[in-house]
C-alpha cells in the first residue's frame, strides 16, 4: 500500500541552533545564576526604590533652592577632576621613568603599587596625617630648621594628597601597559632615524599613550568622585564635602532622611552616567609585531637625571606614609596597653570573621553566574553571555554607600540583632567584591569549558566529580587569588559598617575612625598597624596567587 510523502518543512539554521541549545542547556546550570540575579535584583531594587520614594517629596526644595547642595555638587566634581588630572600627569611621568630605567628594587616597587589597591583608606590617611599633619614629620623638620611653615592638611590639600597616594600607582600601571605595547621595532627604527626627546614622544609614544589617557582619567575620576572615608576624615568641614559624605552626615548627624535620599539619588545618576561614558573608551592598545626580546635606546644624561628625580620623589611620597604607620605603632605608648581593651578584640574578631565569609559568598555568587555565562558562550549565545557579565559589572556603577543608604531607609523600622547585622554586612561586602572576583575567574572557567566539555560529556563526568577531578586543577590558583583579594577588600571596607555599626558591633576600620576622631593617635597607630600587616599578609597571597594564575594560563 502506497503511503503519501510528508511535505518537507524548511527550518532556519538559527531556529535549529536555538532548539538544540535549549536541549543542551540543562536547567541545573541556570539555577545558580537565576538565584544570584534574583538576590541582586531584590537588593538593588529595594535599595534604590527606597531612595527614590524618600526623595520624591522634597525634590524641588532640595534640588534647586539649597545652596549647600550646589556647593557639594561643585566640590565633588572639582576635587575629582583635579585629583584625576594630577594623578595622570604624575603617573604618566613616573611610568615613563619606571619603564626606561633599570634599578635595584624595581620588582618590589611594582608590588608596592599593588599593595595600595588593597590597603584600607583609613590606614593611608593615618600615615598621611603623621607625615603632613600639624605635628607630622614635615612640621617637626621645619621647626628644627627654623622655617615658619604650618601644615594645612585638612581640606582640599589633604584630600588631594590622599587621592594621589592611591591613584598614582593605578595611573602608572595603566600607562605602563601602553609603554609595553610599543613594538621593539619602533624603538629600533627611532634610534636609526635619530628621533630624540619631544620628537620621540610625539611620533612613537603618544599614539599609544593617547588611547589610555581618557580611560585612565575617567576611571580615576570615578574613584575620587565616590571617595568616602578619605573625604570624611580629611574634609575638615562643610566647605569640603562630597556627595557620599553629605549622605553620611545627613543620616548620622542630622537624621534628615529626605535630604540624604536626594543626595543618594543624585549620586546614583552621576555614577551611572560616568560608568556608561567610561565604557565607550574601555580599549586596550594592541600590537601584532614581535616582542620576543627587549631593547631600548640608552637615554641622554639629562633625561636619566630627570627620571631618577621623578622615581625618587614619587617613591618617597608613597613610602613615607607606610613607614610612618609602622614606626608610630612600634614607638607608641599604647602598644602594650591597648591589648587589654575589649573594643580592639571585639573589632578584630568581627573584621577577621567578616572578611573570609564575605569572600566565600562572593566566590559562590561569582561561580553561580559564571557557570551559566560560560554555558551560554559554549552554545553560541555570545550576546546573552556578555549581557550576563555586563549586568554584574554594573555593580561598580552604583557605590556601596548609596546601596547601604537605600538599605538603611528600607529597613529603618526593623530591629536587628548582632547576628542579623553581621549577615547584612557580609552580604554588602560580598556584593562589593563580586565584580573583581568575576574578572579573575571568568577566563579560567571559560577555558575549562572550551578544553574539557567534550571530554566530560564523553566520560559522563558531571557535578562535584567534574569540579574535583577536572576543573580544580586549573582553577585553584585563580580561586585562591580571588579569595585573598576579596578578603582584603572586605577587611578594609568602611562603607557599610559606617551606617550600620554600633557600639557592640564594629570593625577595625570603624575603630580606627573613632580613634582618629577622638585624637587617640597612639591607639590608632596600633590599630592601623594591625590592618596594615593583615592586608600585607593577604596581599602576599594575592601576589602569589596572581603569579601562579599567570603561569597556569601560560
Amino acid at each position: 500500500m502506497a503511503t503519501s510523502a510528508k511535505p518537507i518543512v524548511s527550518t532556519s539554521p538559527f531556529k535549529v541552533q536555538l532548539k538544540q541549545g535549549f536541549y543542551q542547556l540543562r536547567w541545573r546550570y541556570c539555577i545558580g545564576a537565576v538565584s544570584v540575579l534574583t538576590l541582586l535584583l531584590l537588593f538593588y531594587f529595594n535599595s534604590l526604590n527606597a531612595v527614590w520614594t524618600e526623595s520624591r517629596e522634597n525634590s524641588t526644595a532640595l534640588w534647586w533652592h539649597d545652596p549647600y547642595m550646589r556647593q557639594v555638587i561643585a566640590f565633588s566634581f572639582s576635587q575629582a577632576s583635579l585629583s584625576a588630572l594630577l594623578s595622570i600627569v604624575i603617573g604618566g611621568l613616573f611610568a615613563r621613568a619606571f619603564f626606561y630605567q633599570q634599578f635595584c628594587g624595581k620588582i618590589w616597587l611594582m608590588r608596592l603599587f599593588s599593595l595600595t589597591f588593597v590597603l584600607p583608606s583609613l590606614v593611608a590617611v593615618f600615615g598621611i596625617l603623621g607625615v603632613y599633619g600639624a605635628s607630622g614629620w614635615l612640621a617637626q623638620l621645619s621647626a628644627k630648621l627654623g622655617w615658619q611653615w604650618q601644615s594645612n592638611i585638612y581640606g582640599l590639600t589633604g584630600i588631594l594628597i590622599a587621592h594621589l597616594f592611591f591613584n598614582i600607582p593605578l595611573a602608572t600601571k595603566m600607562f605602563l601597559q601602553s609603554y609595553q605595547a610599543i613594538p621593539i621595532q619602533q624603538h629600533q627604527l627611532a634610534a636609526q632615524l635619530g628621533l630624540r626627546s619631544w620628537h620621540f614622544v610625539r611620533w612613537v609614544e603618544l599614539p599609544y599613550l593617547r588611547q589610555q589617557i581618557l580611560p585612565t582619567f575617567i576611571l580615576i575620576f570615578m574613584l575620587c568622585f565616590t571617595s568616602f572615608a578619605i573625604v570624611l576624615v580629611l574634609g575638615g568641614g562643610p566647605k569640603f564635602t562630597t556627595l557620599e559624605v553629605a549622605i553620611y552626615q545627613a543620616i548620622i548627624f542630622d537624621f534628615d532622611l529626605p535630604k540624604a535620599a536626594q543626595f543618594a539619588l543624585l549620586q546614583c545618576v552621576c555614577c551611572i552616567a560616568l560608568f556608561l561614558f567610561s565604557s565607550l573608551f574601555a580599549r586596550t592598545p594592541e600590537t601584532a609585531l614581535s616582542q620576543r626580546y627587549f631593547w631600548l635606546a640608552k637615554p641622554t644624561t639629562a633625561v636619566k637625571y630627570w627620571h631618577i628625580f621623578v622615581l625618587s620623589a614619587v617613591s618617597l611620597f608613597l613610602l613615607l606614609p607606610l613607614f610612618n604607620t609602622l614606626l608610630s605603632a612600634v614607638f607608641s605608648q599604647a602598644i602594650f596597653s591597648i591589648w587589654q581593651q575589649s573594643a580592639l578584640w571585639r573589632a578584630a574578631a568581627y573584621s577577621f570573621s567578616l572578611a573570609p565569609l564575605s569572600a566565600l559568598l562572593a566566590l559562590a555568587m561569582a561561580v553561580g553566574l559564571l557557570l551559566t555565562a560560560r554555558r551560554f558562550n559554549w552554545l553560541g549565545w555570545q550576546a546573552m553571555s556578555n549581557a550576563l557579565m555586563n549586568v554584574t559589572m554594573l555593580i561598580l556603577a552604583v557605590p556601596m554607600l548609596l546601596l547601604a543608604t537605600g538599605l538603611f531607609l528600607w529597613l529603618r523600622d526593623w530591629t536587628f540583632d548582632r547576628v542579623q547585622l553581621f549577615g547584612l554586612i557580609v552580604f554588602c561586602n560580598a556584593v562589593m567584591a563580586l565584580p573583581f572576583v568575576i574578572r579573575i575567574l571568568a577566563v579560567p572557567m571559560n577555558n575549562n569549558m572550551i578544553y574539557y566539555e567534550k571530554l566530560c560529556q564523553s566520560l559522563g563526568i558531571t557535578g562535584w566529580d567534574r569540579f574535583k577531578l577536572i576543573e580544580w586543577q586549573s582553577l585553584s590558583a585563580s580561586t585562591k587569588y580571588a579569595f585573598a583579594l576579596a578578603c582584603c577588600l572586605s577587611l578594609g571596607d568602611f562603607t557599610a559598617i559606617a551606617l550600620f555599626g554600633q557600639q557592640d558591633f564594629t570593625s577595625l576600620p570603624y575603630l580606627l575612625y573613632q580613634q582618629l576622631g577622638s585624637y587617640r593617635s597612639d591607639e590608632g597607630a596600633v590599630t592601623a598597624l594591625i590592618l596594615l600587616l593583615s592586608c600585607f599578609a593577604l596581599f602576599s597571597m594575592v601576589e602569589k596567587g596572581q603569579h601562579s594564575a599567570t603561569e597556569m594560563d601560560t
